[in-house]
């Protein structure tokens, strides 16, 4: 036992360095495109002209490619039924601890978005069955992969690590 909270903490600490390595304080960001924060168990980022022209077709996973490219944000997913879904940031990557014909548990990456729907669009883009709360502003359970939620200037858009219990 006491191994293991040896191995334990030492992954704690090792964690905790590459996150506040890793975290923008607020200061100058000369350098820098875009602001992503990290946080042990999130990934958030509020989108800016300044990493990519964005525009009516410009998607979640646009934004977040051209992040990567800049080496702002190291992240791994695939195609799904819905789009492109994460399952991993910075190494930390979904993890299946059971799945039955009828249920499924783990850990994956969840996705949060600041908005349901936008001003002149017929879509539904997430929903408040599930919500998370990022510095004051409350985000929504997307609907989609991040290929299927367009990215617009000065929303939010978070990746939230979390685990899940499902039963059908």
């Amino acid at each position: 036992m006491k191994k293991l909270l040896t191995v334990f903490l030492a992954l704690c600490a090792s964690l905790a360095a590459f996150v506040f390595a890793g975290c923008d304080n607020g200061g100058d960001n000369s350098g820098k495109s875009g602001e992503v924060v990290l946080g042990v168990q999130s990934v958030a980022f509020t989108a800016k002209d300044d990493i990519i022209t964005l525009n009516d077709t410009t998607s979640v996973k646009d934004y977040m490619d051209a992040l990567k490219e800049n080496g702002e944000l190291v992240f791994d997913g695939n195609d799904g039924s819905y789009g492109y879904y994460i399952t991993s940031f910075y190494a930390t990557e979904e993890k299946l601890i059971s799945s039955t014909a009828t249920s499924s548990e783990g850990y994956s990456w969840s996705f949060y978005i600041d908005f349901i729907t936008l001003d002149g669009d017929d879509a539904v883009y997430a929903s408040d069955y599930a919500t998370y709360d990022f510095n004051g502003k409350t985000l929504y359970s997307a609907s989609y992969g991040v290929s299927g939620i367009p990215c617009v200037a000065g929303h939010t858009y978070a990746f939230v690590y979390e685990y899940y219990n499902y039963s059908w």
